[in-house]
């Protein structure tokens, strides 16, 4: 039998208190339907590893940790969370374990498409693999310090040398190993926020796929992945995480946010041409007036057209029709075998063991502990 308690934890670093609430699961026999954390600053002197349900506990750790790390770490903050995204709160203090103490002295640019817009131009500004999200958003200062970004098109934006753009330091999460179930069922990852405006695990179901949540966990979601044959993706890091786990998997437009300039920026550092299944209508619970009379003017003037998908912006709430017609497609789609492909893994090491060489510099320049047998 399992047995659960409720423990609550307090952390006392730097004259913050952050609580923590967990529910820790005593396993005697079956499987427990939880996940792995690992929250290690030994610079702090904290070290913990428990497990945690998803949740109201998973959402406690995630702001705990990032009033930790989110001033130095800079990054895409998502109500709910988002797994890719909060990839960042999984490696890089497992990587540089004393890196808080750089809190205040410089900003630090990991996972993300977070390079664009403004800037402080007088504080120091390193990367390690962020990317951007279109062309002519750069704010360029002489206090960059970039070690690699996420693709060739960031690299050009930035004047960079095009070897520069080695891919997405998501892949340096050790939990994305080969392996995964090739008679499972395809799996479907909308963007974060396309899953907040439709029931996707109804539509996904009448398709024969299953829905995967992005506000879950990144060990909850990739465990999830493990168990399908196949990932369909509008979420970038669902193709990320699916190619490094050796996971067949397809680019999908579910929405009219899918940022075609970042897919491209990726995919060019793992030689695949972009293509992507696009839908033909959008599927929202409910749009007010306002909303809908702006996405008829985004629609006519086709407001960000290069990288976005002004046509699926939705102007009225989705019918069952509209739900039936989306999950035909789908189930089309993912019947075929020869959309899905994923990245030879000596490609996958190749650019791991670049990665890793530039994170050492960076921590001997920056007089940071390195802990590259973590991966």
């Amino acid at each position: 039998m399992e047995r659960r308690e409720n423990v609550c934890l307090a952390m006392t670093a730097h004259g913050l208190r952050l609580p923590l609430k967990c529910l820790v699961n005593f396993k005697g026999s079956g499987r427990a339907r939880s996940t792995v954390l690992y929250l290690d600053l030994p610079s702090l002197n904290l070290r913990f590893s428990f497990r945690w349900e998803t949740g109201v506990e998973l959402h406690q750790f995630r702001c705990a940790t990032r009033r930790i790390l989110l001033p130095l770490i800079k990054g895409c903050t998502v109500e709910g969370g988002n797994f890719g995204d909060d990839l960042n709160l999984q490696i890089w203090q497992r990587l540089f374990p004393n890196l808080i103490k750089l809190n205040g002295q410089v900003h630090f640019y990991g996972i993300g498409t977070v390079l664009g817009g403004r800037h402080d131009a007088s504080s120091k500004k390193v990367v390690l693999g962020a990317g951007l999200g279109e062309t002519g958003s750069v704010a360029k200062d002489n206090n960059w310090d970039f070690r690699w970004v996420r693709g060739p098109l960031t690299a050009t934006e930035f004047g960079l040398p095009i070897e520069s753009g080695i891919g997405d330091p998501a892949i340096l999460w050790p939990e994305l190993t080969p392996g995964h179930d090739a008679k499972g069922p395809v799996g479907l990852i909308p963007h974060y926020a396309t899953w907040d405006q439709f029931d996707w695990a109804g539509v996904a179901a009448n398709a024969g796929l299953v829905a995967i949540n992005p506000h879950q966990s990144p060990t909850l979601v990739t465990s999830q992945m493990r168990a399908c044959s196949r990932i369909m993706a509008e979420s970038l890091h669902g193709a990320i995480c699916a190619d490094a786990m050796g996971i067949p998997w397809a680019a999908c437009v579910l929405a009219h946010r899918f940022n075609e300039f970042k897919w491209r920026d990726w995919m060019a550092t793992i030689n695949r041409p972009f293509t992507a299944f696009e839908m033909d209508r959008p599927l929202v619970r409910r749009i007010s007036p306002t909303k809908s009379l702006s996405n008829r003017l985004a629609r006519l003037i086709k407001y960000k057209r290069h990288t976005r998908h002004p046509a699926l912006r939705p102007v009225s709430v989705a019918t069952l029709d509209d739900a039936k017609q989306v999950s035909t497609a789908l189930q089309g789609y993912a019947g075929e075998d020869k959309h899905f492909l994923c990245s030879d893994q000596r490609l996958i090491r190749k650019q791991r063991k670049q990665m890793l060489i530039r994170c050492s510099m960076f921590a001997d320049q920056y007089q940071l502990e390195f802990s590259a047998n973590w991966l």
